[in-house]
């Protein structure tokens, strides 16, 4: 067959998928004018509008490069109707993916996309403000212009003043579908405040962009689905880089407290008289020196131990003659009156480090239970904390996902789905699981496993720290373009790193590398080599757009430590998922880490590279059998660093006849 006939007959077949999939939304006009549709595209928006036209839960695990923000919105608009749309993600630069979406579209929905109040205040009242005393001051500027009393918010006198002129701008804001910053900076341009502004509209909006904030803590929700005018069996919602949904909602139902905040609440008391204060000492002491100087005598030896609830409620009850629980109403009434005392002496701050200690103690003994760990830990800053955190975020996520009219939930890795299914809801009825191929060609990408080396900490041997080495060294020779080698932890790779001898050009991760600075030195050329971890600021949540990278490299599988609260999380998954509990909790989050620092390097369908895992237990079936579909086809094993730098030599020169 002639080239033009191939070129042709692709033609033909790209305008008859591109025929079907307009089929399905052309009568809308949804679909971007002269937009190619992807391969898997289709699939992914007839599977999704199945679903959540049967007011099923939808997970897709969908690959990079299949388009899966487009194909969401394209699932979800058709069928819209009278009900709204929420879309949540977990960062910033995600939002921005979906609001270049809706603008191509071939018809334009009004959105509003939120940060933070306090991002979008155009009196950038930030300076030390915490959150809770930017929004004490907010309310406070905001009563004095319903009072007209000074100071107040001239940005929010004049939405009073100027109501239907700032109601026609939000509107006009939505309609333009623009980014918070630009919103902000065209309504303040006109006098006005934009949070408040478009939270008067919403009702008049059919899609609210936001964090994960927006949609599944529960007081924020309930305040905007009242702004929206609906309740959730009116919603649609699409949840993005849904793979970290499980570990947010867990984090929303734990709680932490640090020995810093104690010491502030006991020099609190040297400020504000009350009745209460001898007991509201004696508390706080207890709790300074019966709990967190005792406990850092053992984090000396451990970095975290469990502590029970109840014995800590004992110490109260031996040392103060009250309860934990009594405790902890003490310095909560004590740090409202501080509260208010702050309120009506015309203090900026109002936040009340009494306040915080009494609300983290309802919180620590008050969540007991198998749901439940109380622990106390010294962090790498050398802090210590108390914590109670959850195991089981469900409760979080559940209501949300069923009584939504019809909820997407999708990542490029949520594989297998059935374990996010499993974390996120109480029973498999009303779920459709679906994991898609990568749409990448395959001849653009190598992906190798090494079967000699492993992680493991017993084989933590100088050997394998050489045989390491010499993996890393023979890749840089002969790969060409910028490469990454990421490690399980900062400890290894500063073991390994001094072994390791290259002509490249290092970059080392650091806590306080910045992102920017890396990304230009990979931009002015192609001999760098970056050294970073697995789980950090450079192998999750940031692209290499432009073939940047051609080569990652792994050293080890990135399972969690191995601490007191990971075999306890082990434990009450077995207990909720029989004979699944190492999986779920221990094996499921280490892949997950693994495929996400992978994914660096194919970004585009246009990105060639090499993927190279230095740690045989990914070739064992039991783990194999985790990896996304196309990692379980395309993988080859290799058996030394020879025969790697061999793969990947041949893969260059393959990459080199196609030109």
């Amino acid at each position: 067959m002639s080239e033009s006939m191939v070129s042709k007959l692709s033609k033909r077949v790209g305008e008859a998928v591109k025929g079907r999939v307009r089929s399905k939304v052309s009568d809308e006009k949804w679909l971007p004018e002269g937009y190619e549709v992807r391969k898997g595209q289709m699939g992914f928006i007839e599977e999704a509008s199945k679903a959540i036209k049967n007011n099923e839960v939808f997970l897709g695990s969908a690959p990079c490069g299949i388009g899966k923000s487009l194909a969401s919105l394209l699932a979800v608009l058709p069928q819209l109707g009278a009900n709204k749309l929420l879309i949540c993600f977990r960062t910033r630069s995600q939002l921005n993916i979906y609001l270049k979406e809706l603008k191509a579209l071939g018809r334009n929905p009004s959105a509003v996309s939120f940060f933070s109040k306090q991002d979008m205040c155009p009196l950038r009242i930030k300076g030390n403000f915490s959150y809770f005393d930017f929004l004490e001051e907010c309310r406070r500027l905001k009563d004095n212009c319903e009072s007209s009393n000074k100071p107040y918010c001239k940005f929010y006198w004049n939405i009073n003043r100027k109501k239907k002129e700032a109601e026609e701008l939000a509107l006009d804001c939505t309609r333009k579908v623009l980014a918070p910053r630009e919103a902000v900076r065209r309504m303040s341009k006109h006098g006005f405040c934009a949070y408040e502004a478009l939270k008067r509209v919403l009702d008049r909006v059919d899609i609210f962009l936001g964090t994960y904030h927006y949609v599944f803590n529960p007081q924020v929700r309930d305040a905007l689905l009242k702004s929206f005018g609906v309740d959730l069996s009116n919603v649609y919602l699409i949840v993005d880089e849904a793979h970290n949904l499980p570990a947010f909602s867990r984090e929303l139902l734990s709680d932490r407290l640090t020995q810093n905040t104690v010491e502030g609440a006991l020099k609190e008391t040297e400020m504000f008289e009350h009745e209460a204060l001898p007991s509201v000492r004696e508390c706080l002491n207890v709790l300074n020196e019966e709990v967190f100087q005792r406990a850092q005598e053992i984090l000396e030896r451990e970095g975290l131990k469990p502590l029970n609830p109840q014995e800590v409620s004992d110490l109260f009850l031996d040392q103060g003659g009250v309860s934990g629980s009594e405790a902890a109403e003490i310095l909560h009434e004590y740090g409202e009156h501080v509260r208010e005392t702050r309120r009506e002496l015309g203090y900026e701050k109002i936040f009340s480090y009494n306040h915080r200690v009494g609300e983290f103690m309802m919180n620590f003994f008050e969540k007991v239970g198998t749901k439940y760990i109380h622990l106390i830990e010294r962090e790498w800053r050398d802090r210590t904390l108390l914590e109670v955190r959850s195991f089981d975020g469900r409760e979080i996520t559940d209501p949300v996902l069923r009584q939504a009219r019809g909820s997407i939930l999708m990542s490029g890795f949520l594989s297998p789905p059935k374990v996010y299914r499993d974390l996120m809801l109480y029973d498999q009825s009303g779920v459709y699981l679906k994991e898609f191929d990568s749409p990448f060609p395959p001849e653009n990408r190598l992906i190798l496993a090494a079967d000699d080396v492993s992680s493991r900490f017993e084989k933590r041997t100088n050997k394998m720290l050489e045989k390491w080495k010499d993996y890393v060294e023979a890749i840089s020779e002969v790969n060409e373009g910028n490469m990454a080698v990421f490690f399980t932890s900062y400890e290894l790779m500063h073991t390994v790193l001094p072994l390791i001898k290259t002509d490249r050009k290092e970059i080392v991760e650091r806590r306080k590398t910045k992102r920017g600075d890396v990304m230009e030195q990979l931009t002015r050329s192609a001999d760098n080599v970056l050294f970073g971890v697995m789980g950090g600021k450079f192998s999750e949540g940031i692209d290499y757009p432009g073939n940047l990278l051609t080569c990652v490299v792994t050293v080890g599988l990135p399972y969690a430590t191995w601490s007191v609260h990971q075999k306890a999380l082990i434990s009450y998954f077995n207990h909720q998922f029989p004979g699944k509990g190492r999986t779920y909790a221990y094996l499921t989050p280490a892949i997950l880490r693994l495929i996400q620092t992978c994914g660096r390097v194919h970004r585009s369908a246009n990105d060639k590279g090499c993927i190279v895992i230095l740690d045989e237990r990914v070739t064992r079936p039991s783990i194999k059998q985790q990896l996304p579909s196309y990692y379980q086809k395309e993988m080859k094993i290799v058996g030394s660093p020879i025969s790697c730098a061999e793969q990947i030599k041949k893969f260059w020169e393959e990459q080199h006849r196609k030109l």
